[in-house]
């Protein structure tokens, strides 16, 4: 690929995108911006104490027991995209138990004004509207006055997927799959240590929603390259649009009067922010913001998209030298395959 800076903004999206862990995903995103965006040689170590690193709650846990919170992590991270498609319903997923398979479904509504939640009637005649699902959980028991109602995952499926679409039944498919990784985990140990690690999960909610978040990211931008990959058009890609909202938002001409009176352009990418962020939700619009400007800047050129590649031997994606017979990301990859 000839294009050094399209090549460049195209490699740090396949590194986070292609991170084994949500802790090495933000390493691999603080390593892009020292090396390829000539930051001082000591950012990393400056901005690692910074960043809301995982590795605090890690340090306190065995292995198994790591294994599991990750697993947990991964619950929650579904849960919380699944709820950004239930929320335009006003209903959300408050839990999912993996090993009654039961998922624990409320109204957003609930305990809301003087009437004990009742909701104008206005709002009525919208849920009313709402179709099948929402009248599901009304003979499941479940309504906008009502709290919390537990139902077999798979007795309401079929009508989420009629009213929230394809997206959400997927979200659905995934949390049943992490529930039996979750069940098969803790077949030979004592179940109680799952309810300590998900409380441990509480009192690090800060920390554990971030990482639970990254890991929704990278899910997106995966399926974003599988797409890409595929030929799909932008416009029938899943959360294409929010990514190239964000690049829009960010924009790549701003302006600042430097030190000699002269307007000078501003990257997005400045050491110095990173360095005074303080919060949680700052860190996840830095990264959400670089990951939609990489992957769009990479894509602006026609002829990138034909060099974005997933390797047939360990299914990683890469940025092809030779797009026409290039099917390996190294050469270990291309050995193995025989």
């Amino acid at each position: 690929m000839k294009n050094r800076l399209e090549k460049k903004y195209g490699q740090f999206f396949i590194d986070f995108v292609n991170s084994d862990t949500t802790e090495n995903a933000i390493l691999s995103f603080l390593i892009n911006l020292q090396q390829q965006f000539s930051f001082s040689d000591d950012f990393c170590n400056l901005v690692k104490n910074l960043y809301p690193s995982i590795n605090g709650i890690a340090s306190l846990l065995g292995q198994s027991d790591q294994t599991l919170l990750d697993l947990i992590l991964k619950k929650n991270g579904i849960i919380n995209r699944l709820n950004d498609r239930f929320k335009v319903i006003n209903y959300a997923v408050e839990s999912y138990n993996p090993f009654s398979e039961n998922i624990s479904l409320i109204s957003l509504e609930w305990n809301r004004g003087n009437n004990g939640g009742l909701p104008s009637d206005d709002q009525q005649d919208g849920h009313d509207s709402d179709g099948g699902f929402l009248e599901t959980l009304k003979l499941l028991g479940l309504s906008i006055v009502d709290g919390p109602v537990s139902i077999k995952l798979d007795a309401v499926k079929n009508e989420i997927e009629a009213l929230l679409g394809q997206q959400a039944a997927e979200c659905l498919d995934q949390l049943a799959a992490i529930g039996c990784r979750i069940a098969d985990s803790t077949a030979d140990v004592d179940k109680s240590r799952y309810e300590e690690l998900n409380l441990l999960a509480v009192e690090h909610r800060e920390v554990v929603e971030f990482h639970s978040q990254i890991e929704g990211i990278q899910i997106d931008c995966k399926q974003i390259l599988e797409m890409v990959i595929e030929g799909q058009p932008y416009d029938q890609i899943p959360n294409f649009d929010r990514y190239l909202e964000l690049f829009n938002n960010v924009g790549s001409h701003r302006v600042k009067i430097n030190g000699g009176n002269q307007l000078t352009s501003v990257s997005l990418f400045e050491e110095h922010r990173y360095l005074a962020i303080k919060e949680v939700d700052a860190w996840l619009q830095e990264i959400l913001n670089a990951m939609a400007f990489c992957l769009i800047e990479y894509l602006r050129s026609d002829k990138s998209r034909n060099y974005l590649k997933k390797c047939v031997t360990c299914r990683q994606y890469f940025i092809a030298r030779q797009p026409r017979t290039q099917k390996f990301c190294r050469k270990a990859c291309r050995l193995n395959s025989v």
